[in-house]
């Protein structure tokens, strides 16, 4: 797994597929996730593109510095423009799920000009807005519970309890791989990141002026962000998916992964993007 050094000490870690002439396009992954998570999108993506996953600070292979103050959702943007100059691609399109979906959108907002196509899934604009629900805001009170159980006993205590409600062994004791591979360092400087994060709502309509994709499920407590993103973003291609929840890139790999490429197929076309669809 290639790496490079930001300063001193600070060392991101990145995959890439695919023919390294043809257009770049980053993956973004989810909280405590890596960029293991894009296993079933790199594939059919590098068939016509050079896909390239980091794993995000905190997360993977990535640093992930003790001290919080050096987490923050300006500093994980300024990491992708980081390894942007470091593969010398000017311009890419951006996909960003969940947490990486917040990144994305504060890269494309703060570099318009380095966005191509933006793609946002199973994400949101802002930690807080009227028109999210009791559904967005109890997932939130959730995730801060689970802030205090990583303070009390690691990331290895909540992959433990989070393995406990699950009845399937395999599926059990994948949770609790995936949180034993993230530092409590990690796990609380990202969850500092998503909750003092600034909203970005205001500056959606007049930074967002590429191609973007808006990517949502049905069953997903964060579905009602995707109502406030493309109330700004009306030329968006906004798609629901039908009986899904979050983490659709995993959820629905394959209706993801078709809709992803039509995207991009039609922003190299020059073809209008803007629809609202179901799937």
């Amino acid at each position: 797994m290639p790496s490079f050094t930001i300063g001193d000490d600070f060392s991101v870690s990145y995959d890439e597929w695919g023919d390294p002439e043809a257009p770049p396009v980053v993956l973004l992954h989810g909280f405590t996730s890596s960029n293991r998570m894009w296993i079933g999108q790199v594939g059919p993506l590098a068939r016509q593109y050079r896909a390239i996953a980091p794993d995000l600070r905190g997360h993977g292979k990535t640093t992930a510095p003790e001290d919080l103050a050096e987490y923050g959702i300006v500093r994980y943007a300024e990491d992708l423009r980081a390894l942007l100059d470091h593969l010398e691609i000017t311009a890419c399109a951006l996909v960003g799920c969940s947490f990486g979906g917040m990144i994305a959108l504060q890269f494309a907002t703060t570099y318009p000009e380095r966005v191509a196509a933006l793609a946002v899934s199973d994400s949101s604009p802002a930690y807080e807005h009227p028109a999210y629900d009791d559904g967005f805001r109890e997932r939130e009170r959730r995730m801060r519970e689970n802030e205090e159980v990583v303070r009390k006993g690691g990331t290895a205590a909540l992959g433990k309890r989070a393995a406990a409600t699950v009845t399937d062994g395999l599926a059990a004791d994948a949770l609790r791989q995936r949180y034993a591979r993230i530092s409590s360092d990690g796990f609380l400087g990202a969850s500092l990141t998503r909750r003092e994060r600034p909203d970005l709502t205001p500056l959606l309509k007049e930074r967002l002026t590429m191609p973007v994709l808006l990517c949502g499920g049905d069953d997903d407590p964060v579905s009602c962000a995707l109502a406030v993103m493309q109330a700004e973003l009306p030329g968006a291609r906004v798609v629901r998916f039908k009986n899904a929840g979050h983490g659709l890139p995993t959820v629905r790999p394959e209706t993801f992964n078709d809709v992803l490429l039509r995207f991009l197929a039609d922003v190299e076309d020059g073809e209008p993007v803007r629809a609202s669809l179901r799937v």
